[in-house]
């Protein structure tokens, strides 16, 4: 910002302000700079309007873009994003990233027989439970539906995935509440890794 204030003597842009109450805050600030007769700059004038409702706005709208509304979990866009990232880290780290795909099986008979609201219930119960299995480094994401997606980073062997695998089968099939009812599924998982020989897509390692 002063060097371009000093270059040109103006200046415009975004940035986070904090009020003497301590609040931080966003801006849209404008600085021009005011010389006087000689073209020394004599002070600087600035003008802004607070933006800070609609930085979180956008925020809000980026965040609906890249999670699963119902559970927060990353959505299928932001998989695909991740999922190249842990990719590439595989191959600099050289070690290997399992990629889970887990379906829950009975999830439609309770949907079916207790309703919507009682099926979305489940669904928020087990991507927390699933979730708690994982790593920090891990990601677990919703696809739609029952279908869930678990990326395992920084394995160096594939048996290394098998504990968090059997964990992740483990707590699909506790029993839980729904609207006052105990219910229980279970859940299948089908796991591809990478790298592994020939060229691969990171589609191509979901459809394995």
């Amino acid at each position: 910002m002063w060097r371009e204030l000093l270059a040109t003597g103006h200046w415009r842009g975004e940035i986070w302000n904090r009020r003497k109450d301590g609040e931080v805050f966003a801006e849209m600030l404008t600085i021009s700079a005011v010389p006087d007769s000689r073209g020394q700059v004599q002070q600087y004038v600035a003008i802004f309007n607070n933006i800070t409702d609609m930085k979180a706005y956008q925020s809000e709208l980026e965040h609906i873009a890249r999670f699963d509304p119902l559970t927060d979990l990353p959505n299928r866009l932001l998989l695909d994003d991740r999922l190249r990232q842990a990719m590439n880290q595989a191959q600099r780290r050289r070690q290997l990233l399992a990629v889970a795909f887990i379906d829950l099986d009975g999830f439609k008979a309770i949907n079916d027989s207790l309703g919507h609201e009682a099926g979305d219930q489940v669904l928020i119960t087990l991507s927390c439970r699933l979730r708690a299995v994982l790593r920090d480094s891990d990601t677990l994401a919703r696809l739609g539906g029952d279908e869930f997606v678990a990326l395992l980073a920084d394995l160096p062997t594939q048996g290394d995935a098998m504990p968090t695998l059997h964990r992740l089968l483990e707590v699909a099939a506790q029993p839980m509440d729904a609207l006052g009812h105990s219910v229980q599924v279970s859940a299948s998982i089908g796991v591809s890794f990478f790298p592994q020989p020939g060229k691969r897509t990171a589609d191509e390692l979901l459809h394995q």
